[in-house]
């Protein structure tokens, strides 16, 4: 960061620390600071990577303040922090509860039933930090597109472009992914992603949609425009 500071460098970082405890449980089962972490664990650092975060930010911060108005425009004086966590169990059982075939859910007394009827949460805000009880301010979209990310080979500081298609807000990747979560994706929206395509004014390899918010008929006519365009566009539907 120091050298990005003076010479507008764009060098990047990977810092790696076990998640090495500050403290330890006594036969009680109290914290109890473990030896020399003492000062670390009444200054509230429960683990050691707390502490490598920390002083990130310091840096940070001194680098920013000594370097003024010298500080290059595009300096990144931040980090991301990824937790890797499980859902809840009430979320794995709305997942299991889900018929891919009929696109419902299979409610209490064996009925098919839409998102709306079946009772559950959605299936967007368990996944935000929120939802997974974990420190950050990651919404469940957040969270979805990172984790496809993952999944689809990408690095981990690329960045998801926000793109409005007739209101809808989808993730574009690199020219060339499109990543379609919320809910309420209409006949509009559909209409508008075909023109972008089939005008050229959008370059687009894959489509990937999240099967919980999209009903079947919004599926269909979207697989449907997508085999008449003279492009071919891949359509992927994850659950």
């Amino acid at each position: 960061m120091q050298l990005n500071a003076e010479d507008g460098g764009n060098r990047q970082y990977i810092m790696v620390q076990l998640p090495e405890m500050t403290y330890l449980l006594d036969n009680n089962g109290t914290k109890v600071p473990n030896k020399g972490g003492e000062s670390a664990y009444n200054s509230g650092y429960m683990s050691i990577d707390q502490m490598s975060r920390e002083r990130i930010k310091r840096a940070s911060k001194r680098i920013q303040e000594e370097a003024g108005l010298a500080l290059p425009e595009h300096f990144d004086g931040g980090f991301k922090h990824y937790y890797a966590v499980a859902p809840e169990q009430p979320t794995l059982n709305d997942i299991e509860s889900f018929d891919i075939e009929s696109g419902l859910f299979v409610d209490n007394s064996g009925q098919l039933v839409n998102l709306l009827e079946s009772g559950f949460d959605d299936m967007i805000q368990p996944f935000s930090s929120e939802g997974l009880k974990v420190k950050g301010n990651a919404s469940g979209v957040d969270t979805i597109v990172t984790t496809w990310l993952v999944t689809d080979g990408y690095k981990m500081d690329v960045q998801a472009e926000s793109l409005d298609i007739a209101g809808y807000k989808a993730a574009y990747i690199e020219q060339h992914r499109l990543y379609l979560v919320l809910p309420e994706w209409n006949a509009e929206q559909t209409k508008t992603l075909l023109n972008l395509i089939g005008t050229n004014q959008l370059s687009l390899q894959t489509i990937v949609l999240y099967g919980y918010s999209f009903n079947l008929e919004s599926v269909r006519e979207l697989e449907i425009g997508l085999r008449q365009l003279d492009s071919r566009v891949n359509l992927i539907k994850r659950y």
